[in-house]
C-alpha cells in the first residue's frame, strides 16, 4: 500500500519519516527488495551537486581573486604611467621665447644727452652716453619734396614751448595745428622743423608711415603725446639732434 500511494510522487530527503531516497516518475524506484541499489542511485546526484557546488565556490573564488589583482593591477599601472609622463625625457620641450636684443643705437654715443631719429626706421631713441633711456616711434617729413622731408644732420633744441600752434603752407598745402610740446631745432629757407606732439593722428599711424607718402608730416618729427611729453621735461635748450 505504501508503495502504490508513492508510486507518482516525489520524495525529497527528510520530508517522510523512514525515507532517504528520490522517487519520481523520471527515475522509477524499482523493486521494493533492493532497498542497498536505491541508496546508491540516491547517493550519485548528490555526490554530482556537491561537486558543481565546490567547483562553483572555487571557481568565483578564483575569479575574484583575479578581479581584486587585476584592479589592482590597473590602478598601479595608471599611476606608474602618470609619473615617467611629468618627467619625459623625450617629451617636447618648450618654446624657446627669444630673448630681446639689446638696444645698440646709443652705443657709439659721448654725449650726456644725445635725441637720434632714423628717417628709414621711423624712430627715435634718447641717449645719456651709450645707454639708450627712451625709444619711440616716429613720423617724419614727406621725401617727394625738398620743402617737406626733414634734413639729414646734427642739430640743436633751441626753444621749447608748450600749448602753441603751428601754421605754415608748402607744395601739399596749409595747416594749422594745436600742440601740447614744440621744440624746434632747425630753421632754413623753408621753414622751421621741431618735435612736436600730433594728437590728431591714432598711436598706430607712429612708426608706419612712410616718409615717401602725402601722409607723411610737413618736414617736423611727430611723436605720440607721452613720447613728446617725455621728450621735453628730458631735453634741454642745447641738447644735441642727430637725423639720419
Amino acid at each position: 500500500m505504501k508503495a502504490s500511494s508513492l508510486e507518482h510522487k516525489t520524495i525529497r530527503p527528510g520530508s517522510l519519516n523512514g525515507f532517504n531516497y528520490y522517487h519520481s516518475d523520471r527515475h522509477p524506484s524499482g523493486s521494493t527488495g533492493q532497498s542497498g541499489s536505491t541508496n546508491k542511485a540516491a547517493a550519485k546526484p548528490k555526490k554530482s551537486l556537491l561537486t558543481r557546488r565546490n567547483l562553483l565556490i572555487v571557481a568565483t573564488l578564483l575569479f575574484g581573486i583575479w578581479f581584486v589583482f587585476l584592479r589592482s593591477d590597473g590602478g598601479a599601472g595608471k599611476q606608474v604611467s602618470k609619473t615617467p609622463a611629468t618627467n619625459n625625457s623625450t617629451a617636447k620641450p618648450a618654446p624657446a621665447v627669444a630673448a630681446k636684443k639689446p638696444d645698440t643705437h646709443c652705443v657709439n654715443n659721448e654725449l650726456d644727452k644725445l635725441i637720434l631719429i632714423s628717417v628709414s626706421k621711423r624712430h627715435l631713441w634718447a641717449c645719456e652716453g651709450s645707454k639708450t633711456v627712451h625709444s619711440s616711434a616716429a613720423i617724419t617729413g614727406n621725401q617727394l619734396h625738398d620743402e617737406t622731408l626733414t634734413p639729414v644732420g646734427t642739430y640743436k633744441i633751441y626753444a621749447k614751448q608748450t600749448d602753441t600752434v603751428l601754421t605754415g603752407t608748402d607744395v601739399t598745402g596749409s595747416w594749422s595745428r594745436p600742440v601740447q610740446y614744440w621744440m624746434p631745432f632747425l630753421d632754413n629757407v623753408y621753414g622751421t622743423y621741431g618735435f612736436h606732439d600730433a594728437t590728431w593722428r591714432p598711436d598706430s599711424e607712429f612708426g608706419r608711415i612712410d616718409p615717401s607718402s602725402d601722409e607723411a608730416s610737413h618736414g617736423c618729427i611727430e611723436l605720440p603725446l607721452a613720447s613728446t611729453k617725455w621728450l621735453y621735461e628730458w631735453s634741454e635748450v642745447g641738447t644735441t639732434v642727430t637725423v639720419e
